[in-house]
């Protein structure tokens, strides 16, 4: 933005061609204010729990180990209750905080200066301090769909069947369809800077979209339901990607529609499997070995027959060792008796 428009249209104005910028992380800066919240939200986090289990101590120190040993083996369920207490109660006061700030200062799209002065920087990065300690402790819990309860508490439309985890996301101005899929590594961007200032746009993700590994989404992008992303494709600020599409490349441009990829894979699987050769770019066919579920009851007869067959091997064995053992003592017999009559 130069210094002409920014006297014309003001620092809050999308006046620059957005879409021939690079894609760059987002901006964030720790305040005093920012910090104070961080550790407020972790201090009365763990207050909670900890006076609960305060007020449990004497009945602790009372107990009877050797009367009520079973009790020992509850020991890791009462650590979960504890953990599962701190996760609810920051993720309750970050809302509470969350609604607090959005009292004083609505969140709104837009390209604002990277300066403490400006509002909308400031308080966004209040909001950031906040989601970032409710993300980053219930990414580590043991279950998956937890980080999509935190995003819809958190004002990020989210449900609970899609596959999120896999990949990094921006905390606000993000709106996720149902059934979707982020790959390993793939990040969906709603902020970025630009030059000295820092553009939010919000994104929305249809349904049954997958964003392949290690893509990237960038802020204002628009992705139809049944669209897929590929791998390490990128798309550019406010691109749209139309529905039961595929993109690949960087920036993302249209490969084939989904429904075509469909029909090609069904006739490859009719007339069979089929690879591509390095050198040539040419498909080659390939045969694979393909798990066949048998009918149990054959299988069980197939068995019974094996076994039978080993059963007269081994009788027919155990028949020649002795026919083999009278042969031999007979042998002996007649010997001596030849040996006495003379």
């Amino acid at each position: 933005m130069t210094a002409e428009n920014e006297k014309t249209q003001g620092p809050h104005e999308n006046s620059v061609d957005i879409a021939k910028y690079p894609i760059t992380t987002n901006v964030f800066a720790w305040s005093p204010a920012s910090i104070l919240i961080y550790l407020l939200l972790h201090i009365f986090s763990f207050l909670i729990p900890s006076l609960m289990i305060l007020t449990f101590y004497s009945g602790a120190l009372d107990f009877d180990l050797i009367s009520n040993w079973w009790r020992i083996l509850l020991i890791f369920l009462d650590i979960m209750v504890w953990w599962w207490i701190y996760l609810l109660s920051g993720l309750l006061l970050g809302k509470l905080l969350l609604i607090i700030l959005g009292l004083i200062h609505k969140p709104r799209e837009g390209l604002f200066k990277v300066d403490r002065n400006d509002k909308d920087y400031y308080y966004y990065c209040l909001r950031y301090t906040i989601k970032k300690f409710i993300f980053w402790t219930w990414n580590n819990f043991c279950f998956p769909w937890v980080s999509n309860l935190a995003f819809k508490i958190c004002n990020m439309r989210a449900d609970f069947k899609s596959t999120m985890f896999d990949g990094w996301s921006d905390l606000e101005f993000i709106e996720y369809g149902n059934n979707i899929m982020i790959g390993q590594g793939a990040v969906v961007l709603s902020s970025m800077i630009i030059g000295d200032h820092f553009l939010i746009k919000k994104v929305i993700i249809g349904d049954h979209v997958v964003l392949g590994g290690n893509s990237i989404v960038s802020p204002g992008t628009v992705i139809g339901s049944g669209t897929t992303l590929g791998v390490w494709a990128s798309t550019h600020i406010g691109q749209i990607l139309e529905s039961d599409w595929i993109y690949i490349g960087r920036p993302a441009r249209k490969f084939k529609q989904t429904k075509i990829i469909y029909e090609e894979s069904k006739k490859e699987s009719e007339v069979g499997t089929f690879r591509r050769l390095v050198d040539t770019n040419e498909k080659a066919p390939h045969t694979v070995k393909r798990y066949v579920k048998k009918d149990m009851v054959g299988i069980a007869i197939d068995n019974l027959e094996k076994l039978y067959e080993k059963w007269k091997e081994s009788v027919e064995v155990k028949n020649k060792k002795e026919l083999k053992k009278k042969y031999k003592k007979s042998k002996r017999e007649i010997k001596k008796k030849q040996f006495n009559e003379v």
